[in-house]
């Protein structure tokens, strides 16, 4: 029996954008545990070069995949770096790097993958050239893990009982019903799903306007022909089996929730040589958008401003990159100068940056109003900084009983338990002490453990 992995969106994601979000570290994560718990057991696949055709699936080589996404998470790409300079990236182009006796029929498909750099950053192009060269060099350094040639239609080498796992966010393939239906009734295959959370359809005032519409059609379509769900958090799946309830869509599919892994997975722990802020200050990793409450630590900063002595208050520091509706809270930012510099942006920080700025920060807090998980709470426990945290949805699952808690909604709630660990050294001190002493990270493998258990 084999395990289809669907990884055709993270591709799309790696090409398209500076670095991966939440989703993509989860699927590439667990993507890279399963293949080393199972083998050739676990294969991937994308879609073909006929994107419309719902039939279409080609293997696809993980190496090329974790070669470009350790680049791209390690790789600083300055903010607005042009484009207008990186060389188009075609089949030609790539024969030069490498002759065609030694370029697979594989690599010239991957070429039509490629060709998406050249819209990036110069240093994007590299990377896919980087991931190339060493696609090469391991062809014959070590012992394939496939029993399949690479680019294989899916349809030649599927076989009937095996499972196809969609663990990302096709929601843009309006077609990917008929893609099931295909799996199910034409190749015989069982379909599961991995489940983040249902924000579109509970919060749809937190989204943009168009994932509201294409969440909401694409689940509806899916979800009933789905034999397994599987769900990164008990919150997220309680609220799944609501859902499948509510829709009339079946309580007979199971949900299983699945522990989810910690921290940076496989990299190799480097962090940035160099301080990335130098004064004391307070993290908020994620990125900026209404849902994460970023407005109501802006507040609390200025009623602490307000209240307290500028030099006793901490820097607050965002990491990550600005989303959707929060074009106004950006302008009140400005207007406000930044609350004259207390409050600091770090735009798209790699890995490396993210380490540097996990182990020199006091603490790190997370007010967001709904997650399916909140990979920013373990990551910062896993790095032994102490969270004050939202205490809603998955939430307090991810921060146990190391977190500290506010209701998102409360600004004096949020104030207090902020001001309190700023103004008590002593029990931060302390806090920070447990936190390195009792944390227990959650290796990766154990997310693809449940997995496999379950359709394996």
């Amino acid at each position: 029996m084999t395990l289809w992995i669907d990884i055709d969106d993270l591709l799309h994601h790696l090409l398209h954008h500076s670095r991966p979000s939440g989703i993509q570290r989860v699927v590439f994560e667990i993507g890279s545990a399963l293949r080393n718990l199972a083998g050739h057991d676990v294969q991937f696949v994308r879609r073909g070069p006929g994107a419309s055709d719902a039939r279409d699936f080609r293997t696809v080589d993980w190496t090329m995949v974790e070669t470009v996404f350790r680049e791209a998470t390690n790789t600083s790409v300055k903010p607005g770096a042009s484009s207008v300079n990186a060389p188009p990236l075609t089949v030609q182009a790539l024969e030069q790097v490498a002759p065609e006796d030694t370029l697979s029929a594989f690599l010239r498909t991957e070429s039509r993958i490629l060709k998406g750099l050249a819209g990036l950053p110069h240093t994007f192009v590299r990377l896919g050239l980087k991931a190339l060269r060493s696609r090469l060099d391991a062809r014959h350094a070590r012992p394939k893990l496939t029993t399949f040639s690479e680019g294989t239609q899916l349809a030649d080498v599927a076989r009937p009982g095996d499972v196809f796992l969609t663990l990302g966010s096709p929601w843009h393939h309006a077609s990917y019903s008929q893609t099931v239906r295909w799996l199910r009734d034409d190749l015989r295959l069982s379909y599961a799903l991995l489940m983040y959370d249902l924000v579109p359809i509970r919060c749809p005032e937190w989204c943009n306007r168009g994932i509201i519409t294409t969440f909401r059609a694409w689940h509806q379509d899916i979800l009933p022909l789905a034999d397994t769900l599987f769900a990164i958090s008990h919150a997220t799946a309680k609220d799944v089996r609501t859902y499948l309830s509510e829709q009339d869509i079946g309580t007979n599919i199971p949900v299983h929730p699945i522990p989810l892994g910690t921290g940076f997975g496989l990299s190799d722990g480097s962090m940035s040589a160099e301080a990335l802020v130098r004064e004391p200050y307070v993290l908020f990793v994620s990125t900026i958008e209404a849902r994460k409450n970023h407005a109501l630590l802006f507040r609390v900063w200025r009623r602490m401003l307000e209240e307290m002595p500028a030099d006793r208050i901490p820097t607050l520091v965002f990491a990550g990159r600005e989303g959707w509706l929060v074009s106004d809270f950006m302008q009140q930012l400005e207007n406000a100068n930044w609350l004259n510099g207390k409050i600091r942006f770090i735009r798209n920080p790699t890995d490396e940056d993210l380490r540097r700025l996990y182990a020199d920060c006091s603490f790190s807090v997370f007010p967001s109003f709904f997650e399916g998980w909140g990979l920013p709470v373990t990551e910062s426990l896993s790095m032994g900084r102490p969270c004050v945290v939202s205490n809603t949805t998955s939430i307090p699952e991810a921060g146990g009983p190391l977190g500290r808690y506010f209701s998102p909604y409360s600004l004096d709630e949020a104030y207090t338990v902020i001001r309190e660990t700023i103004e008590d050294p002593e029990g931060l001190a302390a806090w920070t002490a447990k936190v390195r002493a009792e944390f227990q990270p959650v290796p990766w493998k154990d997310s693809a453990r449940a997995i496999l258990d379950r359709v394996l």
